[in-house]
């Protein structure tokens, strides 16, 4: 018999029990048992089991001939229904699916009720695991917490504190005072450009560079200044000591950003070095405002 084997985890998962080696050994271990025919393997790592845009999953259709190894359902997906279609699907193409530790076989009709159970478990499983995190990451906001701060400042990962980096910084100050000294947006991104000042793509890939060992960034159209790079640096209050959290939250189980309003978020004042006073700031946001209003009357 011909195989595919096909194993997943996801960020929210015990690495331990269901690390993608742990699973890869267990389903080859099975194929060897049974004499089966290895002719392909695929994988998705830190991806949830709530959507089918996976890459892995993109291989096996392409593979649909084969017959499909996973450790158990749940690595074929935690989604109750779009699982459901996807199995559909396999057995449409003569494609049945062999769940190893659940000694499970979509092509046997007896194990039809115990599928669409495990099914139900995986959704709801999947859907408790994400309201846990979503709780979590709340709290951690309330208690003021910045993930990755933007352009001009650094984390310390160990200390967890906010500083700023000098040339960065000096970018953002450029920035608010070509503003408020009545440049554009777009005047300000071209002379940004033509004076070789990097965009914050840069500087987030050069930190990456450091510290986790990308490549280094070359200069290319990715690393240039437009008017929306300016316009999201003169409204992020971030600069002027400000944290705002809770402004959006993006749903894993039905892939939606939902967008929070002023009154939801969750606001800390001071709570960062400021590289801008709360004064500029503030005369920013109002000639934005002002413009923004002159627009709308014609």
């Amino acid at each position: 018999m011909r195989v595919w084997l096909y194993a997943r985890l996801s960020r929210d998962e015990d690495d331990e029990l269901n690390s993608l080696t742990n699973q890869q050994n267990i389903i080859r271990e099975f194929a060897d048992k049974n004499g089966f025919n290895i002719v392909g393997e695929s994988f998705d790592d830190n991806v949830s089991g709530m959507h089918f845009n996976r890459e892995g999953i993109n291989k096996i259709y392409e593979a649909v001939e084969n017959k499909l190894i996973v450790k158990d359902m749940s690595r074929l997906g935690r989604h109750k229904t779009q699982t459901a279609l996807f199995i559909d699907y396999l057995r449409e193409n003569d494609v049945k699916v062999l769940s190893v530790t659940e000694n499970l076989d979509t092509s046997n009709e007896n194990d039809d009720l115990i599928i669409g159970f495990k099914g139900l478990f995986n959704d709801m499983y999947a859907r408790d695991i994400s309201r846990k995190v979503r709780a979590g990451f709340l709290q951690k906001q309330k208690e003021g917490l910045v993930m990755i701060p933007p352009m001009g400042y650094f984390k310390d990962k160990n200390t967890k504190e906010i500083v700023i980096m000098d040339e960065p910084a000096n970018i953002v100050r450029i920035i608010f005072q070509m503003y408020l000294d009545g440049y554009g947006l777009k005047n300000i991104a071209h002379k940004l450009n033509d004076e070789g000042l990097k965009t914050p793509a840069y500087y987030q890939l050069k930190y990456l560079d450091k510290h986790q060992g990308y490549n280094k960034p070359e200069i290319t159209t990715r690393y240039l200044w437009n008017g929306t790079a300016v316009k999201r640096v003169l409204t992020n209050e971030f600069y002027c000591g400000n944290l705002v959290n809770h402004k959006y939250m993006l749903d894993k189980i039905n892939r939606q950003r939902k967008t929070y309003s002023a009154n939801e978020q969750i606001r800390h004042d001071n709570a960062v070095p400021a590289i801008v006073s709360k004064e500029d700031y503030d005369k920013v946001q109002m000639l934005l405002d002002s413009k923004k209003t002159d627009k709308s009357r014609h």
